[in-house]
């Protein structure tokens, strides 16, 4: 896992879920040499392999084997009262989901969410390539998947149930909480993390929309985003989108852009300034990514090769030679030497 860090927040869920399983919260902090400053929490950030160590322990404790069921479904905005006005007074689920970006920035950089919508069907994919692997990604795609239902439910007051929900894990031995929980069919071993609705609720009026609360909570965010320790630059910006959403590598500069709510003109601007370019960076993403992929010898450099955007192995040698001198698998037989 990266050095990537969240807010402090998170840790309400999984503090909350603790309590339910009367588990020792407070030695578990402890123990890991975590201190809470509700002074100063929504200022404070936290290694995401200090969240990730922390839930091990509690589900080792508490006896409860995907306890981000329970975090994601106590969350409640803790300590961000705008955040949750600016949300919850969205008109449509379509415009509560463009608030995204202000959650990720002020909770967490892994909330990179993509909607798709295809036939009868809206998609919400999670998929944090290189941020989280094996079960660090299993406790966020359950935090965050009960998170959006649990939201989805509270803006149209009423239970709707998701039509699916796939996680790229296979712990079958979950499937009847995962059922239990969800209300919906289970997929395990997909090929990305996903929680699907019907498509028909994306555009519905919400009877908690109020355009002029969102107005007004919607500034106040703005400003809170500018002082948020996880608001960094534009590179840092960049670098965690294309890292998260790895299909955005190939993609057309405007969708890079859009994914940042800026034009395609400002970002080259504002890379230029800084004497960068989308290509540079972009080869970059792809090179950091290769030498974490490489590591991890369940990924065949086919597979690699085809996750980073390049059409055979051959050209994704070409371009690996042209970073490190070496062939990936030269460098991946150097790792085990």
């Amino acid at each position: 896992m990266n050095d990537y860090k969240t807010s402090a927040i998170v840790l309400f869920g999984i503090i909350n879920a603790a309590l339910k399983l009367r588990v020792d919260i407070q030695s578990i902090l402890r123990q890991l040499g975590i201190h809470i400053n509700l002074d100063h929490v929504t200022q404070s950030t936290i290694d995401l392999k200090q969240v990730h160590a922390i839930v091990v322990a509690v589900e080792k404790a508490g006896g409860h084997p995907a306890l981000g069921l329970l975090a994601g479904e106590d969350f409640d905005f803790e300590y961000l009262p705008d955040l949750k006005s600016f949300l919850m007074s969205a008109s449509t689920l379509r415009e509560a989901f463009e608030s995204i970006h202000s959650i990720q920035k002020l909770i967490s950089p892994l909330l990179i969410l993509n909607l798709e919508e295809t036939g009868k069907v809206a998609i919400l994919k999670f998929q944090p390539d290189g941020m989280l692997y094996g079960e660090d990604e299993r406790h966020y795609s359950e935090m965050i998947f009960t998170v959006i239902k649990t939201i989805i439910n509270r803006l149209m007051k009423k239970t709707v149930l998701p039509k699916a929900v796939h996680f790229r894990h296979g712990r079958s031995e979950l499937t009847p909480l995962y059922k239990d929980f969800f209300g919906s069919v289970i997929v395990l071993n997909a090929p990305e993390n996903a929680i699907i609705y019907d498509r028909t609720i994306i555009d519905l009026p919400l009877p908690g929309g109020f355009p002029e609360i969102r107005r007004q909570a919607g500034s106040i965010v703005n400003q809170q985003l500018a002082g948020s320790p996880l608001c960094g630059g534009l590179l840092e910006d960049l670098e965690r989108l294309l890292v998260a959403r790895s299909e955005l590598l190939n993609a057309p500069i405007e969708q890079v852009a859009r994914s940042l709510n800026m034009s395609a003109r400002t970002l080259q601007r504002r890379l230029a300034e800084n004497g960068h370019s989308i290509t540079e960076i972009r080869n970059l993403i792809r090179f950091k990514m290769a030498i974490q992929a490489l590591q991890d010898t369940r990924h065949s450099i086919e597979d690699i090769a085809g996750k980073l955007g390049f059409s055979d192995r051959h050209c994704f040698t070409q371009a690996f030679k042209r970073w490190s001198s070496l062939s990936p698998s030269a460098y991946r037989k150097k790792l085990t030497i």
